[in-house]
């Protein structure tokens, strides 16, 4: 197998000598600088590889079925169930036949979830457990009591999180160590909790639900933009940890969604909503079920929010910033007021966790 990709690999480069002969000594330098060898190690996955994952991915978005797995036999761990994105994401795996554990902080909100999940699915397949993640022994200590009363999590959903909304210099040292527990720290708990029992089975997915926040900084967004970043760091990291490790049978999905309206983001606005507009609950959750039944690495939505990588990755900072400011991302936190709009001594207490 090796020695055919290789013979096909060589035969390759012959051909573009002959055609392309900046192209071949554009090769050869790259030969040189690292050897030959590894050139023709990097043809196939470029020429075979890339191709191959970019087919998958144009048939699965049109033809989802075809990757899609079952649910059926999986335990689903979803924090901040209580409401928003978590507790739609509750009722969508709940309806695919999966076991669900809600956990939330809200214990009010999160046993009417509870109780509305029970009108209609078997009580052994939904289960709930009242956890402030911000605080790391309560967060292991509930994971540990979820799987000795509903079992070991095989699909995890870190979707819980919280946004303040403030200016750099007007943030509360306070509110600002209370977005990274939550929006990013407490994804390390939960994590560490579950992955072992994944590993041993080399079985499992793990969903970190990060933002388009994640992608890019936001004025009136600095702790929320950087704990972001901190969960879409963390799942890149452990995704390739987990293939250096050869458990592939262990998925991750990393979301990055642009605004969803679900109130979390009330007041905020899009410059242009017919390219980038806010997503519908409804929407955004069908989506991030498909992109886990599907093995989907990378759910950036709406469409238009692809771009912020490329541009950022391609363009000078200060022509990548001129871009963002013309999509009216610099001035899209100034109407913002979110849930509510308490005094700063009350904001942590206001923004619950759960909250995405």
């Amino acid at each position: 197998m090796i020695s055919s990709l290789v013979t096909n690999a060589t035969s390759l480069l012959q051909e573009c000598a002959t055609a392309y002969p900046l192209c071949t000594l554009g090769l050869v330098y790259f030969s040189y600088l690292t050897s030959p060898f590894a050139l023709l190690h990097l043809v196939p996955i470029v020429l075979i590889k890339l191709p191959a994952a970019v087919a998958r991915t144009v048939l699965g978005f049109f033809c989802p079925s075809l990757f899609e797995k079952s649910v059926v036999d999986d335990v689903v761990y979803i924090t901040g169930a209580a409401s928003g994105i978590g507790r739609l994401l509750a009722f969508k795996f709940a309806e695919q036949g999966a076991t669900v554990v809600l956990v939330d902080k809200d214990e009010a909100q999160l046993a009417k979830t509870r109780a509305e999940m029970l009108a209609i699915h078997d009580t052994k397949r939904v289960h709930a457990f009242a956890c402030d993640l911000a605080v790391r022994e309560e967060t292991y200590e509930t994971m540990h009591r979820a799987a000795h009363n509903a079992g070991p999590c095989t699909i995890l959903i870190n979707n819980a999180g919280i946004v303040t909304g403030k200016k750099l210099l007007e943030s509360p040292d306070e509110l600002i160590e209370l977005s990274f527990r939550v929006n990013s720290l407490a994804h390390f708990w939960t994590i560490k909790a579950a992955l072992p029992a994944m590993l041993e089975a080399n079985r499992g997915h793990i969903v970190t639900v990060a933002s388009s926040a994640g992608l890019l900084g936001v004025p009136g967004l600095a702790d929320y933009c950087a704990s972001k970043f901190a969960a879409v760091g963390l799942d890149e990291s452990l995704r390739l940890e987990l293939r250096k490790l050869h458990k592939t049978g262990v998925k991750t999905t990393c979301v990055c969604p642009l605004y969803i309206d679900t109130g979390m983001f009330e007041g905020a606005v899009a410059k242009f909503p017919r390219f980038a507009p806010f997503l519908s609950p409804e929407y955004a959750a069908s989506k991030i079920v498909r992109a886990v039944r599907c093995n989907q690495q990378m759910l950036i939505m709406p469409f238009a929010a692809h771009l912020t990588p490329l541009l950022k990755g391609l363009l000078p900072s200060d022509v990548a910033a001129d871009i963002a400011d013309w999509f009216g991302v610099l001035d899209s936190m100034d109407a913002f007021k979110g849930r509510a709009a308490p005094s700063s001594a009350s904001r942590a207490q206001a923004f619950p966790v759960g909250a995405q």
